[in-house]
C-alpha cells in the first residue's frame, strides 16, 4: 500500500484538470463574497489553538490542520471545493441573534446556546465528549458561567447527541454549583473556579451513573 500525504500530490494534474478548473474559474460567481461575509456574521472568538484532546493526551479534533486552505484554489482542486472548505474551516463562537449563539468548527456539527432566565439550553451537543466541553468552554469563556439547565437532540445522529456528557453537570442544591467535566483536564486542582467542581470527562461520566439524585454531597 502505497502511503499518500494530503499535502503533496502524487503528480501534478493532467492539462484536462487544469482546464475544466480554469474555465470554472470563469463562469461561477466567485466574486460574490456574501457567504463569507455571511459566515462571518455574529463572529466573538476563536478557540486558539483549535485542537482538543483527551485527558491521555490523544486528539479528539484538529480543526487547525486545514490552516492549509487558504488563498486561491491551487489547480489541483475545484474551486467550488476550496471555496467551501474555506467556509467550512471557520471555528468559534457566534451570535446568532441575541440570546442564542453557535460555537462552529470544532466537530463535523455546530452546537448551539440559548440563554434563558436559569441558565442555557444547549441544542446538538457535537460527536464526543471532549470537543463539547471545548465548545462549553468557549461559550463561558465570553458569555459567563450559566449552568446548562436543558439539552435538545434535533435528531438521532451521532453528531447531534454523541458529546451531550461534556455539556451536563450533576447539580448541586445551590444555584448554579455543581461537578462537571472539563476540555483541560491539566488545570483540574490547579485553577479556582465560583464553586463549581470538575472532573476529567472519563471520570464524570462514569459518576454520572452511579450517583442517584438526593445524594449527599461533602465539600472539603
Amino acid at each position: 500500500m502505497r502511503r499518500c500525504d494530503i499535502f503533496t500530490p502524487i503528480s501534478s494534474p493532467t492539462a484536462v484538470i487544469e482546464s475544466a478548473h480554469s474555465e470554472h474559474l470563469t463562469n461561477l460567481p466567485f466574486a460574490d463574497a456574501r457567504d463569507f461575509e455571511d459566515a462571518d456574521r455574529g463572529f466573538i472568538g476563536a478557540l486558539e489553538p483549535c485542537v482538543v484532546k483527551a485527558a491521555d493526551g490523544r486528539v479528539v479534533w484538529d480543526n487547525d490542520i486545514y490552516a492549509f486552505v487558504d488563498g486561491d484554489a491551487p489547480t489541483s482542486v475545484h474551486p467550488s471545493l476550496w471555496r467551501q472548505s474555506k467556509l467550512c474551516a471557520k471555528q468559534g463562537l457566534y451570535e446568532v441573534i441575541e440570546g442564542i449563539y453557535q460555537v462552529r468548527g470544532l466537530d463535523l456539527s455546530n452546537i448551539s446556546f440559548i440563554e434563558g432566565d436559569t441558565g442555557v439550553i444547549v441544542i446538538d451537543p457535537l460527536i464526543s465528549t471532549e470537543t463539547a466541553a471545548a465548545a462549553l468552554n468557549l461559550y463561558r469563556a465570553h458569555r459567563g458561567d450559566r449552568p446548562v439547565v436543558a439539552v435538545i437532540y434535533t435528531h438521532s445522529h451521532v453528531d447531534h447527541f454523541g458529546g451531550v456528557l461534556g455539556v451536563i453537570w450533576i447539580q448541586l442544591n445551590k444555584k448554579g454549583i455543581g461537578l462537571h467535566g472539563t476540555s483541560d483536564p491539566d488545570a483540574i486542582g490547579r485553577t479556582a473556579s465560583h464553586g463549581c467542581v470538575r472532573l476529567r470527562n472519563e471520570d464524570i461520566e462514569k459518576l454520572y451513573d452511579m450517583v442517584p439524585v438526593g445524594t449527599v454531597v461533602y465539600i472539603y
